[in-house]
């Protein structure tokens, strides 16, 4: 008894194994894409998030071991930019302004002499936070200033270019509402500072970055403790 030959595989069957073959191979280095894709986002999101709750603890720790400078009575506050409060204050906590003119400001700006740790590597060490929209200096977005002494050159540090808007408000202790920074020389008593990072539109921040930080403000010292 002899075995018939089983034939082999047609062209049509061979064409659709192929066709098989490479639409597997199609969706599989689609689907490895996908998954290199998205731990990269994640990866991405991650470092976001860490350089901003690096920023948010930098500056709470500032504030949390100094005292801010309120601008209090005596009528309007004046222009925000350190152009316009270079003639009208000489003197930011030590930072001889006189000599050296501050970077101009964007919007707000805030101002604490803490005695936490700066890179100025000095105690009671006056640090100015603003967004730099100075054409002549290098730094841009949010931005601090200090100076190490009173003999020494006022020196700049960018801590993040893709912020573009600081904003400064002020609880009012009579009336118990929220004042932006510019209303702050009309208030008679501040209960608290509240600082807002805003990133710009064209990049893809964390939202923690634009968590507000709030700080209270107790005593006649104005020393500064986070509010729970």
């Amino acid at each position: 008894m002899t075995m018939r030959a089983r034939p082999g595989m047609t062209l049509m069957e061979l064409v659709i194994g192929l066709a098989i073959t490479g639409m597997m191979a199609v969706a599989g280095v689609s689907a490895f894409e996908s998954i290199i894709d998205h731990r990269t986002v994640i990866r991405t999101a991650s470092a976001s998030t860490e350089r901003a709750s690096a920023l948010r603890e930098t500056i709470r720790t500032w504030v949390v071991n100094g005292t801010p400078r309120i601008q209090l009575g005596g009528g309007p506050r004046g222009l925000t930019s350190g152009a316009g409060r270079a003639g009208a204050n000489t003197a930011m906590g030590g930072m001889n302004v006189a000599a050296v003119t501050p970077a101009t400001a964007i919007g707000d700006e805030f101002t604490v002499t803490t005695s936490a740790l700066t890179p100025a590597l000095t105690p009671n060490i006056a640090i100015r936070l603003y967004i730099d929209g100075d054409a002549n200096t290098p730094e841009k977005g949010l931005t601090m200033e200090y100076q190490p002494t009173p003999q020494s050159p006022l020196l700049r540090r960018m801590l993040d270019s893709t912020i573009d808007t600081l904003r400064v408000e002020y609880l009012d202790g009579t009336t118990h509402r929220w004042f932006d920074a510019s209303q702050a020389a009309t208030l008679g008593t501040v209960l608290a500072v509240r600082l807002t990072m805003i990133p710009s539109p064209s990049v893809t921040a964390s939202p923690l970055v634009t968590l507000p930080l709030v700080f209270a403000i107790r005593g006649s010292a104005a020393q500064q403790a986070p509010l729970r």
